[in-house]
């Protein structure tokens, strides 16, 4: 039994999966009250599954690329109840969860996932017909895009966004596909934990990320599980200035 959250867009999102059975499922759209609606849609999503720490066995999050102070919410409540709880707390790409939907369609086609980046940018990550994630996530204008990259499917609310410059957008065909939803980052999880997939230990330092995502996507070159921390692709418009 894995409880989830995701936050990491517009999306507010909370599940209870068991297996590949969704007990129950919240979500609320609205990019500006993370933090007000997260806390009643956890106690609904417990209440409507009869869960709570003795039959919760781990925690997932979506871990982002996302905005700083929504991405946050997800996270430093599933650390807390991992804490409180004394489970696991496991954290996956937000954008390989909105992958994992597609992937169930059974399509087989190289394909995209772009996330609202504000400032004209998308964050992204390019997959294979099997959902292995080959590129990314990466932040950039989507203009920036390799042309044969973009001319793909592609998913996600920043290739809805800035569909004029990709391939076939499929953002809203189907519910997981437009934003990260909990219950697939909960899915995603469990059978990376089902086939012994070993979480990544650490996280690459926010001093060494570049404004186009490099270092990072260097760094989460082949990991899946990852861990319980805010995945930034940018580093931080404020910048501390030493007294004089």
């Amino acid at each position: 039994m894995i409880l989830a959250f995701d936050t990491s867009t517009a999306l507010t999102s909370v599940a209870l999966v068991d297996g590949d059975e969704v007990v129950a499922e919240r979500s609320h759209l609205d990019p500006r009250h993370h933090a007000e609606v997260l806390a009643p849609m956890l106690a609904d999503v417990l209440k409507a599954g009869s869960a709570g720490p003795g039959t919760v066995d781990a925690i997932a999050c979506g871990v982002g690329p996302g905005p700083y102070t929504g991405l946050r919410v997800g996270l430093a409540s599933a650390i807390a109840l991992g804490v409180a709880w004394g489970r696991p707390v496991h954290g996956l790409c937000s954008l390989d969860a909105i992958a994992a939907a597609f992937v169930e369609a059974r399509e087989g086609v190289p394909f995209g996932v772009a996330g609202d980046a504000r400032r004209r940018e998308v964050y992204w990550a390019a997959y294979s017909g099997a959902g292995q994630r080959l590129q990314g996530p990466l932040v950039s204008m989507p203009g920036d895009i390799d042309p044969g990259v973009r001319s793909g499917a592609w998913l996600g609310s920043g290739a809805r966004q800035y569909a004029d410059w990709f391939g076939s957008v499929r953002a809203d065909e189907r519910p997981g596909w437009g934003h990260p939803q909990a219950s697939w980052v909960a899915r995603r999880v469990g059978a990376l934990l089902a086939t012994g997939v070993v979480p990544l230990i650490g996280a690459t330092p926010l001093s060494s990320h570049g404004d186009d995502g490099s270092p990072t996507a260097a760094a989460l070159r082949g990991a899946l599980l990852l861990p319980p921390q805010p995945l930034y692709l940018r580093r931080p418009d404020a910048v501390a200035v030493q007294p004089a």
